[in-house]
């Protein structure tokens, strides 16, 4: 039977995506609990399938403008929850359904048949911090400092100018960005960094020191400068400032994710700062 998610079934899911995934998709009970308290997560795109009273499967969907999303943990019972994202899509007017699979994962020859084709990959990559970082110098005429509740509003507009090309952006709403950034896990205003120029939000990191259930991996969740601030140094600057602070807590191992076809460079500065590549995952998607 495939029904809404409950917060009782939060360990059995967790375990779901363990088994499914191993370390490429590490959650626990906590995480899936805190879905439940995202105000933008309707109850009906989290479901599980549950046989003789055990949870054996899950997935969600998430509607975008033009595509829908679908996320599955599910051994043995992955077109359970594709058949229900694909009427989903169809009922919805939306002509592509898409799914991300860590690469060389046996999900890609389940999505394969089903006539899903690679799209894109993106990278997860990661850095070790075992000696301090050394002082960051900003470009000139740039101030950094941490995040303040009354920066909100501009930190939001910032975001959804600087990923406007992004294919996988969805425009950040105030209700988003409180569910989404200010609620996640982790959140702490001293470990987001702003660049100002003057009164302008010139560029933006925003760190966790947990990324999942792994507390020894602080994470840069979200990295971005604004178009007209491009190409002066002011991502590197905010990155390595990010290794100082989230070092500063006491984490020696960082990591963020990236597009590997992002048209912006910024696969290029991970690698010029030292970061490698850990891991990758293939974006497929079907054309209804």
């Amino acid at each position: 039977m495939l029904r809404e998610l409950r917060e009782e079934d939060a360990v059995q899911v967790a375990a779901l995506f363990v088994a499914s995934f191993g370390d490429a998709r590490k959650l626990d009970a906590e995480e899936v609990r805190s879905w439940f308290r995202n105000a933008e997560l309707e109850p009906a795109w989290l479901r599980v399938l549950e046989e003789d009273g055990r949870v054996v499967g899950y997935g969600d969907v998430h509607p975008q403008q033009s595509a829908l999303d679908v996320d599955v943990a599910a051994p043995g019972r992955w077109d359970v929850f594709f058949d229900w994202a694909e009427r989903e899509a169809r009922a919805r007017g939306l002509a592509r359904v898409r799914t991300q699979v860590p690469h060389g994962h046996p999900l890609a020859d389940v999505v394969r048949a089903r006539g899903y084709v690679p799209w894109r990959h993106s990278l997860t990559m990661e850095i070790a911090l075992d000696d301090e970082p050394a002082q960051v110098n900003l470009p000139p005429g740039l101030e950094l400092r941490t995040f303040r509740d009354d920066d909100g509003e501009m930190l939001r507009a910032a975001l959804n100018e600087a990923f406007a090309a992004d294919p996988f952006w969805t425009d950040v709403s105030p209700a988003s960005f409180r569910e989404f950034y200010l609620a996640a896990r982790g959140f702490d205003p001293d470990l987001w960094l702003l660049a100002w120029d003057a009164g302008e939000l010139a560029g933006f990191s925003l760190c966790y020191p947990v990324r999942g259930s792994d507390d020894a991996l602080g994470w840069v969740a979200t990295l971005g400068v604004r178009p007209s601030w491009r190409r002066r140094g002011l991502g590197e600057a905010l990155l390595r400032s990010s290794f100082a602070v989230l070092h500063g807590r006491g984490l020696r191992r960082v990591g963020l994710g990236v597009d590997a076809e992002n048209v912006t460079g910024a696969l290029r500065l991970y690698e010029r700062v030292g970061m490698r590549s850990v891991r990758r995952s293939d974006n497929w998607a079907k054309d209804l």
